[in-house]
């Protein structure tokens, strides 16, 4: 028995590394458990053990990553005045922790995409969409956004261009002759999405 197998934490931190690399990289299906032990150093029965399953194990993998998200923009919430600054700040914060976690901007389109109501985040994501709503109407009641539009309908358009970016930048880049690999491009994105969902089009 190695010391890892000897230490719960550290082999389900181990097997979980293992199992988001190995499905993100070959898909859910394709994945084997097999494939997953090697990678981890364990052996299958022990993934058995500590997650019961493939799926099982999917879904620890998922709560994991999506609650890191999840929980700094909760805090970010709770602490923060409800104002346009709260949420420029929170769709800068979206955007670039999706820049620094690609494999999280897949990930999430698994989840809200492709798999039902018992998805495991789908909690954890009501939790924080709930928040934010909340958030964006005391801003409109203070005055600090427009009290004519939808706050779930600004809160989805502000994770829509984020989300968006990720999933489709090189495709939209090929067309209009930029390069997805320019190390600038994220951020000029960004600062003209910023000024677009709080200023408009429209010539000032």
């Amino acid at each position: 028995m190695t010391a890892r197998t000897r230490d719960p934490e550290a082999t389900r931190a181990a097997i979980l590394d293992a199992a988001e690399a190995e499905i993100l990289g070959r898909g859910f299906a394709e994945a084997s458990t097999a494939a997953i032990a090697r990678r981890a150093g364990v052996t299958k029965s022990l993934i058995h053990h500590h997650f019961g399953s493939k799926e099982g194990l999917w879904n620890e993998v998922k709560v994991r990553r999506f609650s890191e998200y999840a929980n700094r923009q909760l805090e970010m919430l709770r602490v923060q005045q409800p104002d346009a600054e709260l949420l420029r700040e929170s769709m800068r914060a979206y955007f670039r922790f999706l820049r620094d976690n690609p494999e999280l901007v897949r990930m999430m389109a698994w989840m809200f995409l492709g798999e039902g109501d018992d998805e495991p985040c789908h909690d954890l994501d009501r939790e924080l969409t709930m928040a934010g709503v909340a958030k964006i109407q005391q801003a409109q009641q203070r005055g600090e956004l427009r009290a004519d539009l939808n706050p779930g309908f600004i809160l989805f358009t502000f994770i829509g261009i984020c989300q968006h970016w990720f999933q489709d930048k090189r495709w939209m880049l090929s067309h209009v002759g930029l390069s997805a690999d320019s190390a600038a491009i994220d951020e000029a994105y960004l600062d003209d999405a910023l000024k677009i969902f709080f200023e408009g089009v429209l010539p000032r």
